[in-house]
């Protein structure tokens, strides 16, 4: 939102570097310097940089951004204005990528056939030769950049999820360098993912540069993912939904927020798609499909299509984590491990078919149309899944889209013979069949119904075969999920170990075990310990004992309470031992390696406070408390909670969002500058001049009372309820003076 009176005097303030590279300092910054770095608007101070030439181009982009805003002086108008930069900028940068790998193509040596040693010795070495150059920049990523690879889709995800979008530009071109390599040397990949990441990173860096406020940051972000994915594969409409349904759906669950997030998507998509046709023309990605009217006897087919879809799509899921899993084991140089991965993906091309290497498109064309024959499609069916998990598991270059799209049109080819074989000529073409498995094979491996559907039809343009796509992706969906609770781009970050916001309260009590909150155990009693001594302990020392046999296991626990009570009432006998007084509570046992998940669950159902842990014989090792498991409970996941409702509610957080309450009226923030300091509420008369009222005052992170006679002072925050128009109002206020009227501008509709 524009700030051009209230935020142009915050330059001067202490800048945060934390907030400039992305990277928790070990030294927190005061809250007013935290609140000042975070709403970052264009008009603040550049964050600083290693050199002066970095020092003035990071002071020329926040110019820009602020002339903009002023020129605008809309945020609807300017946030919009930002996605059409953004989408154009991806196009752009898509097209560049797509260049880049056809100039690949060419810069690697192809197979000769006319000599079976040539053959070989080109379809192994050039794959290995790419593999090698991978490795080299995997090297100069952790080595000289000392960066995180940014190249996918869980990547994103997992910025947007943790890192507030934040991705570096050296990032994305190595990203882009690597993915051409990659493919254009035989790699059994794509270039959607990189395109995504290439997309995402030119949305944060722009966002940066121009200095949005960090609640625009992640809508630039995302306006780069649609804007790339649009780009490369000129479908708009799919751009949009993969970015809603995969990667915001992915790191904030689906929660997008308000029209303020959906609305860049939609433009920054479209930019994108015009930036793809001024660049590449207007086309097709695939050949269109010749079939004829799908006959309501084929519904069963096309079902046991999505059926065998959900079934491999989850495998190869299974097969790319795996097979991460085993390279990152691997113990060798990580410059060598994407040329051992391509070394099995030229051995595999070498004794089978070149039809393994790159991404792809020209077999997908040939089963599209009807070309392709079964019995090589029933091979390169197998031969791709491990093909591609050779290649991204050993730390290729690319994206798993294309390769899924490939496997769908092979497993429709094969179901389409099936089909011609069982009904004749009446049948729908194989081609029919390929079309649906693609959308099938790719709603199966990402868990995510809409987008192939929508992707499909925009990469086809045929509308004939809608129904069938659409049963396959929901019924491909609906298998994959009765395997796997989770998506290929979730079980990377899950391998990972990142924990996105909506599933922090199951996975972390998931992930702890008893043996983190586990307490010393206390003195036990055995069976035969008399009354007097049960008292002692139960009553004078105030807790409730557990008993022991002879073996020292754990048979039963003395609840003092309900011993007391029968103390009182004259219920307990004075030759009683132990084992006559102890609870009918059926009492549960822990294990030092049972999840924190299941003690909660055990100790809800046991209504006790404490729960034994127990060795493999019973014996006591140690106690858990309930209130410990809640006080873990609510540091880990309610904590984290109350910070993001903090977030989202006052202005001195990272997103400062505002808050929607209804009828037109919402929540927003303004950091005071020093054109305001000095001044009192009553000076400003915000309410009588713009109709927006102040309902919170803060001063770092401490509450101020609402005394209207207070000077503010440089870098307050005022929270305000208004209109949309009366904020903008509020922030557009000039300086003002002790008794002097202020006349806002004219609202805008």
């Amino acid at each position: 939102m524009p700030e051009t009176e209230l935020s142009e005097a915050a330059r001067g303030s202490p800048p945060d570097p934390a907030a400039a590279t992305g990277r928790a300092t070990s030294t927190r910054p005061t809250g007013a310097h935290r609140i000042a770095s975070a709403e970052v608007t264009g008009f603040f101070d550049a964050l600083p940089h290693g050199t002066v030439l970095m020092r003035l181009w990071a002071r020329f982009g926040l110019l820009m951004g602020q002339q903009l805003a002023r020129v605008v002086r809309d945020d609807h108008v300017f946030l919009i204005v930002m996605a059409a930069v953004v989408g154009t900028t991806s196009g752009i940068a898509a097209g560049a990528l797509l260049a880049w790998i056809d100039y690949a193509f060419r810069l690697f040596p192809r197979p000769e056939e006319s000599s079976a040693l040539v053959r070989w010795a080109a379809v192994i070495g050039v794959p290995v030769l790419g593999g090698l150059a991978a490795g080299g920049l995997h090297f100069v990523l952790r080595r000289l950049i000392r960066q995180p690879l940014v190249q996918s889709i869980p990547a994103v995800i997992e910025a947007i999820a943790r890192k507030q979008g934040a991705i570096g530009g050296r990032q994305a071109v190595i990203a882009g360098v690597g993915t051409g390599i990659t493919i254009g040397s035989g790699g059994s990949c794509g270039h959607e993912g990189p395109s995504v990441a290439i997309g995402a990173a030119v949305g944060s860096v722009m966002a940066r540069f121009f200095g949005l406020r960090m609640r625009w940051h992640l809508a630039m972000v995302g306006a780069g993912c649609a804007g790339g994915l649009a780009a490369a594969f000129n479908a708009p409409l799919a751009g949009v939904v993969f970015t809603v349904e995969i990667v915001f759906g992915g790191a904030i669950g689906g929660n997008i927020g308000t029209m303020s997030v959906f609305v860049p998507l939609i433009v920054a998509a479209v930019a994108g798609t015009f930036t793809s046709h001024a660049i590449r023309g207007e086309h097709l990605t695939f050949t269109t499909v010749q079939h004829g009217d799908a006959m309501l006897a084929e519904m069963g087919l096309f079902v046991a299509l999505a059926v065998l879809a959900g079934v491999l799509g989850t495998l190869m899921g299974r097969a790319v984590i795996g097979m991460t899993k085993w390279f990152q084991a691997l113990k060798a140089p990580v410059l060598l491990k994407p040329a051992l991965g391509a070394l099995g993906v030229g051995v595999l091309a070498a004794v089978v078919s070149n039809d393994v290497l790159g991404g792809g498109l020209p077999t997908i064309n040939e089963a599209l149309q009807g070309h392709l024959g079964w019995q090589l499609a029933l091979a390169l069916l197998g031969l791709k899944i491990v093909a591609t998990a050779l290649t991204v598991g050993s730390g290729g270059f690319g994206g798993v889209f294309t390769p899924s799209l490939y496997i769908g049109a092979c497993l429709g080819t094969v179901v389409g013979a099936l089909a011609n074989f069982a009904l004749g000529p009446a049948a729908e073409s194989t081609a029919a069949y390929a079309l649906v498995g693609m959308g099938a094979i790719f709603a199966a491996t990402m868990q995510a119904p809409l987008t192939p559907i929508v992707m499909i039809f925009e990469l086809t343009r045929d509308y004939q075969l809608i129904l069938p796509l659409m049963l396959g992706c929901i019924l491909a969906v609906f298998v994959a999920r009765r395997m796997s609770p989770r998506s290929l781009f979730q079980e990377v970050l899950h391998q990972q170990g990142v924990v996105l916001g909506h599933e922090a309260e199951v996975e972390v009590m998931k992930r702890g075990h008893v043996a983190d909150l586990m307490r010393p155990p206390p003195r036990t009693l055995s069976e035969g310990t008399g009354a007097a001594e049960v008292r002692r302990v139960a009553l004078d020392e105030g807790r409730s004992p557990f008993v022991v046999d002879d073996t020292g296991a754990v048979v039963g626990f003395i609840d003092a309470d309900l011993l007391a009570k029968r103390v009182l009432h004259g219920d307990v006998p004075a030759d009683a031992a132990a084992r006559d007084l102890m609870s009918d509570v059926q009492l549960a046992l822990l294990y030092p390696t049972d999840t924190l998940a299941g003690a909660m669950l055990a100790s809800a159902r046991a209504a006790v406070e404490v729960l034994p842990v127990v060795d493999h014989e019973h014996r006591l090792v140690g106690v858990i408390r309930r209130g410990d498991l809640l006080a873990h409970y609510s540091d880990k996941v309610l904590g984290q909670q109350e910070e993001a409702v903090h977030m989202h509610t006052t202005g001195g957080a990272v997103h400062g969002h505002e808050v929607g309450l209804g009828k037109g009226t919402i929540l927003d923030h303004i950091v005071v500058g020093r054109r305001w300091a000095g001044r009192t509420l009553a000076d400003l008369a915000l309410r009588s001049q713009t109709g927006a009222t102040v309902v919170e005052w803060l001063r770092g992170d401490a509450p101020l009372a609402l005394d209207p006679n207070a000077p503010l002072q440089h870098n307050d925050v005022l929270a305000i309820v208004g209109t949309r128009e009366q904020i903008l109002a509020a922030r557009r206020m000039g300086p003002t003076h002790p008794g002097v009227p202020v006349t806002p501008p004219p609202m805008r509709p």
